[in-house]
């Protein structure tokens, strides 16, 4: 089992569960024996607060009552990785992991759903007012792991009064390092979207992740059948977002198999069995996409997407379809004098249908602002000056 970049918050947290004021009994052995080879593995003592040790190898427990709290790595190749703030996400090693399209996403919807100006823009004129806001309910389409799900949450966690939020994913794999993740973010009792779950009223936030292919808010497809999908369709949502995946996947009948051929148009052949769904759109694209959130977006909510800069015209034929306006378009450059970018996170807004009633609240359509690319790092592969604004605000400082 590896650890990675466990630190003294995460020591803290573990401590935390085995000091609660439960019966002794309830504490085992093997618990205690966690935190001591936690502790000794990550060379982390109680005056060591700042000490950070990374791809550590634990040895896997030999006691059956060897205890391991959900979020702990457990199984080979896991790793527990920093994520914003003090917020950490489970990851495997060579499989799916967080990059700078997720942190760029989530900065940009936190953003816009705050009422704040994002990279390029200049301060709104009235900007919102210093105090929590009363209700969000905000909806991750395809989250995986849950890593922009989770960023945006951490944004927006003290900002709102009350916060609903949901993923929706179709492969048990990533739902599962989602959960665990979120157990360690939010806690059990913010934890949510389990299957028979009915109490989610008692909780002012939570956050939770539903299995299910996503285009069956849009479609008349067989997961429509699923309960906690049907929940999500009848609730309109303050913001949606989604990171559709990178390349485009040409599907075609083969008459000799009886089955259907799939073809990577862009890109190459994913390494990892986990990767491949989140980089080639077996799923659908981004017109997918734009038609999930439009079925279940309220009228002034807004849809944030990033989608491969290839793809940047796709993004604009889908919102037509979809009944929604690009509102405002982000470039990202990996560096700065690069000629094209890497992708662009786009903001989208409902269209009025022209129904005064059903408009009532809906902003006009507006054109396109496509602002200035911002880019990762500069000349020399440093973080440029708005790039280290993006992540500082994100909870990740520049390293000294």
């Amino acid at each position: 089992v590896v650890v990675s970049g466990p630190d003294s918050f995460v020591m803290g947290r573990m401590k935390t569960i085995l000091s609660k004021d439960e019966p002794a009994c309830l504490i085992s052995d093997g618990e205690i024996q966690s935190l001591k080879l936690l502790q000794q593995a990550c060379l982390i003592t109680n005056s060591d607060a700042e000490s950070k040790v990374a791809g550590v190898e634990v040895p896997p427990p030999s006691a059956s009552n060897f205890y391991y709290p959900s979020w702990m790595p457990a199984n080979p190749g896991e790793q527990l990785c920093n994520l914003v703030g003090n917020w950490r996400i489970l990851q495997r090693v060579g499989s799916h992991r967080w990059t700078t399209d997720d942190i760029v996403t989530a900065y940009v919807a936190s953003r816009v759903c705050l009422g704040l100006p994002i990279p390029g823009q200049k301060q709104q004129a009235a900007s919102p007012p210093n105090e929590k806001k009363e209700h969000l309910r905000y909806l991750d389409l395809g989250t995986g792991n849950a890593s922009v799900l989770q960023m945006t949450c951490w944004a927006l966690w003290e900002q709102y009064e009350r916060i609903e939020a949901r993923g929706v994913e179709a492969r048990a794999e990533a739902i599962g390092l989602a959960r665990r993740s979120l157990s360690f973010n939010v806690g059990p009792a913010a934890l949510r979207g389990e299957e028979n779950d009915d109490d989610t009223e008692r909780f002012n936030k939570s956050v939770g992740i539903v299995r299910s292919d996503f285009r069956g808010l849009s479609e008349n497809t067989a997961s429509n059948n699923n309960k906690l999908l049907k929940d999500i369709r009848s609730t309109k949502f303050d913001l949606v977002s989604g990171t559709p995946p990178y390349f485009e996947i040409s599907f075609e009948s083969d008459d000799k198999a009886s089955g259907v051929q799939s073809t990577i148009v862009q890109g190459g052949m994913p390494t990892s069995v986990q990767s491949a769904p989140a980089r080639c759109e077996f799923r659908g694209g981004v017109e997918a996409y734009c038609a999930a959130a439009s079925s279940v977006l309220s009228l002034r909510g807004c849809f944030v997407v990033c989608v491969n800069w290839k793809n940047n015209q796709r993004v604009y034929d889908g919102a037509a379809e979809a009944g929604l306006n690009v509102v405002s378009a982000l470039p990202v450059k990996g560096r700065e004098g690069k000629k094209e970018p890497l992708f662009g996170v786009y903001v989208l807004r409902k269209i009025c249908s022209g129904n005064v009633e059903n408009d009532e609240g809906a902003p006009s359509p507006q054109e396109t602002e496509v602002l200035p690319p911002l880019s990762v790092r500069n000349q020399d592969g440093e973080w440029t000056d708005e790039y280290e604004r993006v992540m500082a605000d994100m909870g990740i400082p520049r390293c000294p």
